[in-house]
Parts: structure tokens; sequence; C-alpha cells
């Protein structure tokens, strides 16, 4: 039996994440979103909605909202079991997840234009407009209302939900190899915090540069000479890094020796020499010379 799923690309060929529909991170997304639209509504208030019922008191706005965002909650839970079933079969892209998304709120948009109506919102609605509208002109101008601040009330739970996922998806995957990393040659930079940032072979590290708060890490990548930003000092990283070839030169500098071809002595003054034409050399200061000169030849080739 072919067990190969169907790959659905209207948009694109950026898989999607598995992480992204993992039960528990699943039930994440809607348990926080649902908070976010919950404190949203009864801040903001959005499409006048405390005037769709009369005489409502704040009391029973919270009630009300909290049913409508609750059931909006199940409506999103029924196309999140929706979507589930459908990834057993078919294999959906990035943007593909995105226009679900975008989906979910049309739908949220007409449930919501479809409440307004039962309650006589749309009613009042046409008595109190200064121009004489058709049911169904007022039923889409509440729709263009609801689907944009449905969009408000979605977007940034979403974007923060994808944000926060992504992050601890990468940090369990440093966390994965770090087990892994006596058995490597993968080296893990960490952030002021202690966090690592970057899991990357030692071998495509070239050097590190003080910048203010930051150390700017230079490496390889796809035979390109790219940065990385890294939120610590030059004390804390070779502290992290005391037991690599990756070793303090100088106040403003780390080295990697693995591509150090020489070292140039000029009167005082030692001058790395990489085996990249295109790095510039670096200075050793007086006080490292010893300590490079030592590490240099025990991580000679």
């Amino acid at each position: 039996m072919d067990t190969r799923k169907y790959k659905l690309k209207i948009f694109g060929n950026k898989e999607l994440p598995s992480y992204l529909l993992e039960k528990n991170n699943v039930v994440r997304m809607i348990l926080f979103t649902t908070v976010y639209s919950l404190i949203f509504i009864n801040i903001f208030r959005p499409f006048n909605s405390e005037t769709w019922i009369p005489n409502i008191n704040g009391t029973n706005y919270v009630l009300y909202s909290s049913l409508m965002v609750l059931v909006g909650m199940v409506v999103v839970s029924l196309s999140r079991v929706v979507m589930n079933l459908v990834v057993k079969k078919v294999q959906i892209t990035y943007p593909d997840y995105v226009l679900w998304l975008v989906l979910e709120a049309v739908v949220l948009s007409m449930f919501y234009v479809f409440i307004a109506y039962k309650v006589g919102f749309i009613d009042n609605y046409i008595k109190s407009s200064s121009e004489d509208i058709k049911l169904w002109e007022a039923i889409f101008d509440i729709f263009r209302k609801s689907s944009a601040n449905t969009v408000m009330m979605l977007l940034i739970p979403y974007t923060i939900s994808l944000l926060f996922l992504d992050n601890q998806y990468l940090k369990n995957r440093i966390k994965e190899l770090d087990t892994h990393s006596g058995e490597s040659n993968i080296v893990h930079l960490k952030d002021e915090k202690g966090e690592a940032r970057l899991a990357i072979n030692i071998e495509n590290v070239l050097y590190a540069e003080a910048a203010d708060n930051y150390v700017i890490i230079k490496y390889i990548n796809n035979d390109k000479i790219v940065d990385f930003f890294l939120r610590t000092n030059l004390k804390k990283l070779s502290e992290d890094l005391r037991n690599t070839p990756i070793q303090r030169c100088h106040r403003s500098y780390m080295i990697n020796l693995l591509h150090v071809t020489s070292l140039k002595k000029d009167q005082t003054e030692f001058t790395i020499q990489f085996d990249t034409t295109s790095i510039k050399d670096i200075t050793v200061s007086k006080t490292y010379q010893e300590a490079i000169m030592e590490a240099f030849m025990k991580y000679q080739k």
C-alpha cells in the first residue's frame, strides 16, 4: 500500500514544520489565542459590540463576550481537528497553513455576523444609518468590519504563538545537539544568560569580534562568510569555549586556530594569518601571545 502523502502546494514548496501540528502545541496556541481574544474584546470592544444588546451592563457584556470567544475557540478547535485529518493524507506547506488560518478568520467573521443578525444588531444598524441601506448592504458592511477586527484579534496571538513554538523547537534541537556534542564537532554558542543560541560545526567558525553589548561571530555558511550577533561578551564566550580551538587573542577578538596558517612576528607583535584570504589579519595582544603559541601548536593538523 502506498503510504506517501499527496503534496498540496498552492502557494509554495516550503514544508510545514511538524511541531506546528503536534497536539500539545495546537492546544497551547488555541488557549493563548482564547485568553488574548477575551482580553482584547473586553478592553477595545470592537465594532461597538456593547451596543448589540439593548441596556446591557458591564458585567453582562463580559459574560456575553466570553461566550462569543469560547464559541470561537470551539470553531477553531474543530478547524484544527479537520486539519489533523487532512495532514494525515495531504502534506501541506507553510503558505497553505497560513491560508488555512486566514480562512479560520473568515469563518469566525461569518459566525459573528450571524450572531449580530440573531440578536437584532443588524436591524438596529439599518435603522440608525443616515442612509437608506438594504439588508444585504448592512450584512456586507458588518462582515467587512467583523473580518478586520477578527483578524486583529487573531493575528497577534497567532504570530506570537508561531514565534514561541519556533523558538522552543530551536532550543530543543540545540539541546539534542548538546547531548551528542561529545561525539561530534558541534560547538554551542551561548548568550549572556547561558542559553545556547547557535549550534555550529566548529570548523565553520572563523573568528569572533566584540561589538558593544554583542559579539559578532564570523562563520562560513554555503561557502560565504556570514555574521551572527550573539548578545554576550568575549570574557564569557572565552570561558564557554576554553577547551576548544577558538581562543582569545585580543581584547576585541577570538580566533579559530583551525583556520590559522601562520603567526607572523613583527618586532613585539604577532599577527594571525588565516587560510581564507578574505579575512583581515588580526593582531595578538602581548597578554595572549604565549597562550596562543601553545594553542596554535596543539591544534595544528
